[in-house]
């Protein structure tokens, strides 16, 4: 009978330790598992973002190099210049200055032996003395004049010891077709050819300052990762360590940082270097001691256009962004794991002891059946005592698990979080895709209808051209339907140009004033003022669309108790402001009038609530309440729907095809900044809507 109970008890004893290490298995490989996909996900998603932001910045930057190169070209091209008319020259080169003011720091005008003729800033004080000096040493003069092509350069230290990039174009005058050879075999057929000669170069030059602001300009606050952009020939042109900007980065200054800190790595990491400035984009990882990092790189060329060929290259921007999220879920897993390992230990070992009680009291059982009862009853106690251990052991297990599964819950919730995020930023892509790429496509086709249907001749580029160019025009001016054809087609580019300037100038508002970058200059002025310049400004843009679309131009109507009612404010943000919700009225007035009203008002400035994203070169005295002034604008449109009202003010709320969703945010941003608030409201009488806002007035 011993025997027997002692076989079940050991039968027991096996079915719990298999149990407990069959559990502790399967727990141990599904936590393995989830922390290896959780970490792929966070390590794939911080790849994704490096490698977006890295073509992003080096699209910007090799656009922003092609436009100056284009006009370059069309400084070279243009009949000013062929005919070498200095005054004409020297409109086209402050204007191509004035397009790419936030990269170039001048543009200049050599002739054929490499003297400067003139430039931009030649007005300014004692710089007219740089006339006539000699520049044929350089390089952009001399390729350009060698080899007839557009030169690109890497970093040359200019003449004023400050390091510059300089992009040259060549002008060649061309002469008429004149007889080079008669040949009898061709049957006296003359032989033609049009001689050109090299007349001189025309360049732009960039300063590495300029391109290192123009390149923090374009990353976002946010973005966890370092910025470098090396040119072509290894020197580094920008990076956040002021102090290696100019360095070679195979020279001795950055090799040795490099050596200092990743010591027998530091080939490997060249090495990664080599092939990205060799290759047009790509990512790799790269590993020393317990720290990951992602290096996403991509090539600059002038337009975008990735090659391989050196002489296009400009360089090559690299960003490098450490694992540090996936380091944070790793740690968070690893501490799960751990924890569960020791509640598995603690069960094995609880229900190991157990399991050894029992079989030692079965024991004193069988041996102790007849003894008296006293002994019995004290038996008893301790199989109570026992059960109460198991309870409360029991009750343990159940908080472990709740534990669990409120952490299970957070990282549903930070999945969940990260599916978001990447919802987000591929709807932001994806609407400002559209919006620019509408007016692009306008102005596109607008100058493709130009040269079809009025001036084929136009964009074929040889001066041999001009002279149908020339009739053409003749021709066209004596048309009065296709003059008025023409003029539309240059007045719908203009439209859609400053359409596309608003729609950029919008985004990077956004990204300024999320970037606590947007700054204020207020000054005080009368608000009525502004308000009518405002009118004014889009009275004449609506009487140039109705003209050119033949609908009726909008009707603004303007009302004010007083004059003058004078508020500290930015003028030119005001402006903006009262801009984006006028436009946003005209927008859904079904071309109804719309009534624009301004009246003083009591002012509580306790309850605005104080932004810090928006810097400001002028401190405000708060009053708990001051004269105020309320500016309405009120239209007899569709109204608000009620689906959008609660969100109006947010990023991206629209339920118009059209727009970005950004005015209403932007204009709500500027008036909370001047101290003041904003509002919107559906009309009583169910016609339109009318947006408030309220300012501090001045004391006249």
């Amino acid at each position: 009978m011993d025997r027997r109970r002692l076989q079940k008890s050991t039968i027991i004893l096996s079915i719990i330790v298999v149990s407990s290490i069959v559990l502790s298995l399967f727990s141990y490989n599904y936590f393995t598992q989830t922390n290896d996909k959780i970490q792929s996900l966070a390590i794939r998603e911080l790849q994704t973002n490096s490698e977006i932001e890295a073509f992003s910045l080096s699209n910007g930057l090799g656009n922003a190099i092609n436009t100056i190169r284009s006009n370059l070209e069309l400084i070279a091209n243009s009949p000013s210049t062929t005919d070498w008319n200095i005054s004409k020259i020297q409109i086209l080169l402050n204007k191509g200055l004035e397009s790419t003011a936030s990269l170039t720091d001048g543009y200049y005008l050599l002739d054929k032996e490499g003297k400067i003729v003139t430039f931009t800033s030649i007005d300014e004080k004692d710089n007219s003395k740089y006339v006539g000096t000699d520049l044929s040493s350089r390089e952009y003069f001399n390729i350009p004049k060698q080899n007839g092509t557009i030169y690109i350069s890497t970093v040359i230290i200019s003449n004023d010891n400050i390091p510059r990039l300089y992009i040259s174009v060549p002008i060649f005058s061309s002469f008429a077709p004149q007889v080079t050879n008669v040949d009898n075999r061709t049957n006296g057929n003359e032989s033609l050819s049009i001689s050109k000669t090299f007349e001189g170069v025309v360049f732009a030059s960039i300063e590495t300052k300029m391109l290192g602001r123009f390149l923090e300009d374009q990353i976002h606050p946010n973005f966890p990762g370092d910025v470098t952009f090396v040119d072509r020939n290894g020197t580094i042109l920008y990076t956040q360590n002021q102090t290696l900007i100019g360095e070679g980065i195979f020279g001795q200054k950055f090799q040795r940082a490099v050596n200092l800190l990743l010591k027998d790595r530091s080939a490997e990491f060249n090495s990664i270097i080599r092939n990205a400035m060799n290759s047009n984009n790509g990512m790799n990882e790269f590993t020393f001691g317990n720290n990951v990092t992602t290096i996403a790189y991509d090539s600059v060329t002038a337009g975008g256009k990735k090659v391989l060929e050196s002489s296009d290259k400009i360089g090559t921007l690299f960003i490098a962004a450490p694992h540090t999220l996936a380091e944070d879920v790793t740690a968070t897993i690893n501490f799960q794991t751990s924890l569960t390992f020791i509640i598995i230990g603690t069960i094995i070992t609880i229900s190991f002891i157990t399991a050894i009680l029992l079989l030692k009291w079965n024991r004193l059982l069988g041996s102790l059946v007849n003894q008296k009862t006293g002994e019995l009853k004290e038996m008893v106690k301790e199989l109570s005592q026992s059960n109460s251990d198991l309870t409360k052991t029991k009750n343990a297990l159940t908080n472990t698990n709740q534990e669990l599964a409120i952490s299970n819950s957070k990282l549903k919730d930070a999945n969940k979080a990260l599916e978001q995020h990447d919802i987000q930023q591929k709807e932001f892509i994806n609407i400002a895709a559209h919006e620019l790429r509408t007016p692009s496509q306008a102005i596109s086709g607008n100058i493709e209808l130009i040269e079809i249907a009025y001036l084929p001749s136009l964009l074929k580029g040889t001066s041999a051209n001009y002279e149908k160019i020339d009739k053409e025009f003749e021709d066209m001016v004596k048309d009065k339907q296709q003059l008025h054809g023409f003029i539309e087609g240059l007045m719908s580019t203009y439209r859609n140009s400053r359409r596309l300037e608003k729609i950029v100038s919008d985004i990077l508002d956004v990204s300024r004033i999320e970037g606590k970058r947007l700054e204020l200059d207020k000054e005080i002025f009368n608000i009525n003022e502004k308000v009518k310049n405002v009118i004014r400004d889009i009275h004449e843009e609506s009487s140039e669309t109705s003209k050119a679309g033949n609908v009726k131009p909008v009707d603004i109507r303007f009302e004010t108790e007083q004059d003058p009612l004078m508020v500290l404010i930015d003028r030119t943000r005001m402006f903006q402001a009262i801009s984006n919700l006028i436009n946003n009225a005209i927008k859904f007035s079904d071309n109804e009038p719309i009534t624009i009203s301004i009246k003083k008002d009591l002012f509580d400035s306790t309850r605005i609530e104080k932004k810090s994203d928006i810097v400001t070169t002028k401190n405000q005295n708060d009053k708990s309440q001051a004269n105020g002034v309320i500016v309405s604008i009120k239209d007899k449109g569709k109204g608000i729907d009620e689906e959008i009202l609660p969100q109006l003010f947010n990023k991206f709320v629209t339920k118009s095809e059209k727009g970005t969703g950004l005015g209403l945010y932007i204009a709500k941003r500027i008036i909370e900044a001047h101290g003041g608030e904003i509002w919107a409201q559906n009309n009583q009488d169910g016609k339109g809507a009318t947006f408030t806002f309220r300012l501090p007035l001045q004391d006249s």
